[in-house]
């Protein structure tokens, strides 16, 4: 069914790839009903908790997501996917049935927020090496991966509407076995999984986020290269290049204010919206549209639009957007505005994985994208160190609006001062 929504990747996709899209789909969907509203919404609502709870939550989940990926990609590499599929379900699942027998306090959701952030981490692989176990054929792997972020943004709308009834019905707890359902699904379509024979030996060192559409992407002596390729070589490589140094800047920059939103949102629901918990997941849910709509925008954007500038732009929408969802005490202005912000992600995502693809070494190009992912990640878990003491001295709305100012105020400032230096990293 899901596959008709989107008739020009399902003719275009093998069996095979059209399992990794269900088995992807699948399991990010549960994810997406358990992160928010099972761990913050529990701590909120059903613990009632404080903001330092929900914010070393969000800090923990971070914090071992990045540990999970790493834990993940060793093990991709060591045993395969199909066993790392199978290591990423059972985690799953073990992880599900902990916080839904022991999660009755807030010390031991909070473990459950490492457990959760963990295994997130390690499943990634899914979707960002998979696809080199199937096929060498550029054309094919980028159709691969336009499907698998398709139906990843339609997850982020998936899974928060589905928790959000069942938090509504049972309780936020509940919505972990909503997540242990879909895991068990995505078991099921991903039983007849068959990597290409061949396809592991020959992608265990290439960058699989990198430039598909080039043929060097297949070749040995690039593959060697990629091996030499140390991560502090990549540091290096950001840093020296003028474009790549800009765009982890103005990420980081944007991100640092966007951070304060996660150990606060939930109060905004609960004591300026006065909205019940299931709304976390139906507004996520909203955000998630306007992601789908938002990368429907970037697939139609023209060459010469897809620089740092045009980023900057969304990136100021993403702003705007924040502000028109936290500025009101209206659950009717929070859905549009999530609706906005969501449609500038949408947009800013594609463009920056493009951006980096364009212009780091291929040779490189994974461990450029672990270094920018790092720092958007390190950018998102920094404010979570102030944001209860200003939650306490301003009030909750007031650090809200004042982090969708910052995240404005950012691209704002580097368009309006720094387009000599875009005109000049453009020429490099």
């Amino acid at each position: 069914m899901l596959a008709s929504v989107f008739p020009t990747f399902h003719s275009s996709l093998s069996v095979q790839a059209k399992r990794l899209v269900a088995m992807r789909f699948l399991i990010y969907t549960g994810f997406q009903t358990s992160y928010f509203i099972g761990v913050i919404g529990t701590l909120t609502y059903a613990d009632d908790a404080s903001v330092v709870a929900t914010s070393l939550a969000v800090l923990f989940m971070n914090v071992f997501v990045i540990l999970g990926s790493f834990a993940g990609g060793a093990a991709l590499d060591a045993w395969g996917p199909r066993r790392h599929f199978l290591l990423s379900i059972v985690g799953t699942l073990v992880t599900g049935t902990a916080i839904i027998a022991f999660g009755g306090a807030t010390g031991i959701v909070l473990l459950g927020a490492v457990l959760l952030g963990f295994t997130m981490g390690f499943a990634q692989p899914i979707a960002t090496s998979y696809p080199a176990y199937l096929t060498d054929d550029p054309a094919e792997l980028k159709d691969i991966n336009s499907a698998i972020a398709m139906f990843s943004n339609v997850s982020i709308i998936v899974g928060p509407t589905l928790g959000g009834f069942v938090a509504a019905a049972a309780s936020s707890r509940a919505v972990f076995v909503l997540m242990m359902l879909f895991t068990v699904l995505a078991l099921i379509a991903g039983w007849g999984f068959k990597p290409r024979a061949g396809q592991a030996a020959g992608h265990e060192d290439e960058p699989v986020t990198g430039d598909i559409t080039s043929d060097k992407a297949s070749q040995g002596p690039n593959s060697s290269a990629s091996t030499r390729a140390t991560f502090a070589t990549s540091i290096k490589t950001v840093f020296t290049n003028s474009v790549l140094a800009l765009l982890f800047c103005i990420i980081f920059l944007s991100n640092f204010g966007y951070g304060a939103f996660d150990p606060l949102e939930s109060f905004f629901y609960r004591d300026i919206l006065h909205v019940g918990v299931e709304w976390m997941g139906w507004l996520s849910s909203a955000s998630g549209v306007g992601a789908v709509l938002g990368a429907m925008v970037a697939l139609r954007l023209p060459p010469r639009l897809v620089n740092l500038k045009t980023l900057l732009a969304a990136l100021m929408s993403v702003g705007l957007g924040s502000l028109l969802y936290v500025g009101t005490s209206y659950v009717g202005v929070a859905l549009v505005g999530q609706i906005a912000l969501g449609v500038a992600w949408g947009v800013v995502n594609p463009l920056h994985n493009t951006i980096v693809q364009t212009t780091a070494p291929l040779e490189q190009l994974g461990r450029v994208n672990s270094v920018m992912g790092f720092g958007n990640m390190f950018a998102g878990v920094a404010p979570l160190a102030i944001a209860p003491w200003l939650a306490a001295t301003f009030g909750v709305q007031q650090t809200l609006v004042g982090a969708g100012m910052v995240v404005t105020a950012v691209p704002v400032a580097l368009l309006l001062f720094g387009r000599r230096h875009f005109d000049r990293s453009a020429r490099q």
